[in-house]
This record gives structure tokens, C-alpha cells and sequence, in this order.
């Protein structure tokens, strides 16, 4: 292949590189769909109506399996909140220029983990925001925005055909799920202030 310019070359990469990260993307999608729908198809097989909300209320107790995947649950949380923190810490530590001084940065992360552990005690209803907030910005960031975004990328999937139609299905179960769990977050934040 011959390129006659450095853009070319550039913009050969670039959409090779963005075809490339779409696939990966659709594969990754489809293999956890599969992963999660085939564990509660599996899950309300072999627990039937007696089927828990939590997977691990389910197992077997007094198991070395069932110990292992509580503490792996367990442990999830923590490391995600450590991820999830330390973006914002950094923010505050390049922003007053405090990044060399060790004691100050380790004071600034557990001023950050305290404030959030005392919003999350003494704020009525907090279960309830937190669930307001994942319905209407996880599935808007999960299920909407990829889906949108890869339209505008991508103009041989604006024309009619499966892969139109699965997209536009994902974009209106999407939209349905954000405006009920919305509404039924929203339902519990009254009904905890009226009460």
C-alpha cells in the first residue's frame, strides 16, 4: 500500500486503530452478556423460586468455595474504592502542589475516605441516592453513549440493517431501563422523606 502523504498515513492508522477497538469493544460486550445471562439462567436452575438477590446467599455454606468467593466479594469493594479515589486525590495534590511531600499526601487520602464514609452514615436516604445516580448515569454511560458514539464514528452502520437494528434495540431497552430505575429511585427518595 502507498501513501502519498503523512496524513494518510495518519488517518489509515487511526481508523484501522478505532476498527480495531470496536471489535475488541463488541466482543467484550457480547462475552459478558453470555458470561452474566448464562449465570442467571444457571443460578434460577438450580435454585428456582428460592433464588436470592445476592449470588453468594445462594452457596452452599460451611464451604471452603462459598468462604473464598464471600471474602473475594468483600475485597472487590475495597480496591475499586482505592481506584476510584485516587484520581481525585492526585487532582488535589497537583492542584496545591503537595505531590512531594509524603505525610500530606497519605493526610489528604484519609481526610477523602473519611468524608466519604461520614456522607455515607449521616446521609438519610444515601442507599437511595447512590441508586438514583447508577440508573441514570450508569446506563446513560454503559448502554446510551457507546452506542451513540459508535454511530457518529462509524457511517456504514447508519444504513438499515442488523447491526442498525440490534443498536437501536440496545439504545430503547437502554432508555427503558434508565427511566424506570430513575422513577423507582426517585419513588424511595420521596417515600424516605415523606416518612
Amino acid at each position: 500500500m502507498y501513501f502519498k502523504s503523512r496524513d494518510e498515513v495518519i488517518y489509515f492508522v487511526l481508523t484501522t486503530v478505532i476498527f480495531c477497538l470496536l471489535q475488541v469493544l463488541l466482543v467484550c460486550f457480547m462475552a459478558s452478556t453470555i458470561i452474566y445471562g448464562t449465570v442467571a439462567v444457571l443460578g434460577y436452575r438450580m435454585f428456582g423460586d428460592h433464588l436470592r438477590s445476592q449470588i453468594t446467599l445462594n452457596l452452599p455454606t460451611n464451604t471452603i468455595s462459598t468462604k473464598l468467593a464471600i471474602y473475594t466479594t468483600v475485597i472487590n469493594p475495597f480496591t475499586k474504592y482505592a481506584i476510584i479515589i485516587t484520581p481525585i486525590s492526585n487532582a488535589i495534590e497537583e492542584k496545591w502542589h503537595l505531590c512531594k511531600r509524603r505525610p500530606i499526601s497519605i493526610l489528604i487520602r484519609t481526610a477523602i475516605v473519611v468524608s466519604s464514609v461520614f456522607v455515607a452514615l449521616f446521609v438519610p436516604f444515601f442507599g437511595y441516592i447512590m441508586a438514583f445516580i447508577g440508573a441514570f448515569l450508569s446506563v446513560a454511560m454503559s448502554l446510551l453513549f457507546p452506542c451513540l458514539c459508535y454511530l457518529k464514528m462509524n457511517k456504514a452502520a447508519r444504513r438499515f440493517g442488523l447491526e442498525l437494528i440490534i443498536i437501536i434495540a440496545i439504545l430503547l431497552i437502554g432508555t427503558f431501563i434508565g427511566i424506570h430505575g430513575t422513577y423507582v429511585s426517585l419513588t424511595q427518595i420521596i417515600h424516605s422523606v415523606k416518612s
